[in-house]
């Protein structure tokens, strides 16, 4: 069995980022750094909940 690894893109999707996003950043960053990116960020839609209880 072969495990397939992500793609930067796919990374970025699970993030909850738009192609758009992805497609400005992937012009000024090398691979690696756009999945080091990906693992530093938070998933939008999280954090747009929780800032929402929190302005509640």
């Amino acid at each position: 069995m072969r495990i397939r690894k992500l793609t930067p893109r796919e990374c970025w999707r699970l993030m909850g980022f738009d192609d758009l996003d992805f497609d400005k950043a992937s012009k000024v960053c090398s691979e690696t750094n756009l999945y080091h990116q990906a693992g530093n960020s938070i998933v939008v839609n999280v954090m747009y909940s929780i800032l929402k209880e929190l302005l509640r």
